[in-house]
């Protein structure tokens, strides 16, 4: 899993660093270098990397650090900082819609990150709060993705919703919310395939179900302004947000 990969490759540099008992600038240019090439091999953005190594070269390259009684574990001590800074030090919640208007929540990211598990712990964090929440099975790519996201789900003790492996997720998504609407989950949590940014068929098939998804909420709320499920149907193509054309032509047939 990429993350364990990074977390294996991260233990070592701290692992090399403490067992020196003086540090050279060279020795933490080296570890730096290290740290560098285990956050870009776990996919994290080139800009990203340089600009969090260079804030921690800034602060661990001084001779308060270098002439310490223990240099390595105050240099390990800056890179943890600047993680914490760089990941965010605040906690933010998860804004959910007004009333019973559906939250979509989509989980998106990396082979291995977590994603599934991580799904089912959010659905149960709502379920706690009083929220209905609905885990939708939209990894069609990976072996027993649809089974994993089942056992947690029954952990969690929420309610999931699949079609199997031979639909496209954009699909799913939409029926997903179809179901949400008549049932009353007004949480929606999507655990995606793991998949790389520079992957361009696999980012299209994301952007086709986000586009997927806006749509439906917009028809949901068309049709609560105009007090029918029906409603948005019968507005003609050309008179419907530019945006949301394309994706009621694929839906719908239309030409």
């Amino acid at each position: 899993m990429a993350f364990d990969s990074l977390t294996e490759k991260l233990q070592n540099v701290f692992k090399n660093l403490r067992s020196k008992g003086r540090l050279t600038e060279d020795d933490v240019k080296e570890a730096l270098k290290e740290i560098k090439r285990a956050l870009l091999a776990a996919d994290v953005n080139f800009k990203v990397v340089k600009d969090f190594i260079k804030s921690v070269q800034e602060r661990a390259i001084g001779q308060d650090v270098m002439n310490g009684l223990n240099p390595g574990q105050m240099v390990i001590k800056i890179v943890n900082e600047e993680l914490i800074n760089l990941m965010g030090s605040e906690t933010t919640e998860i804004k959910l819609q007004p009333g019973k208007a559906i939250t979509v929540i989509m989980m998106a990211g990396l082979q291995g990150a977590g994603k599934t598990t991580t799904t089912a712990k959010l659905a149960g964090k709502f379920k706690l709060k009083g929220k209905k929440p609905l885990l939708v099975a939209c990894d069609v790519y990976r072996p027993a993705a649809i089974k994993q996201l089942e056992i947690n789900a029954e952990k969690q003790g929420v309610e999931m919703f699949s079609m199997g492996d031979k639909n496209k997720p954009a699909d799913i998504a939409k029926a997903a919310v179809e179901h949400a609407a008549k049932n009353g989950n007004n949480i929606v949590i999507l655990d995606t395939a793991g998949r790389l940014h520079v992957d361009e068929d696999m980012m299209a098939e994301l952007q086709e179900t986000l586009d997927t998804l806006d749509y439906k909420c917009w028809y949901y709320e068309t049709a609560k302004e105009a007090g029918s499920t029906h409603a948005p149907e019968t507005i003609p193509l050309k008179k419907i947000p530019a945006k949301y054309r394309k994706t009621r032509r694929r839906l719908h047939n239309e030409d």
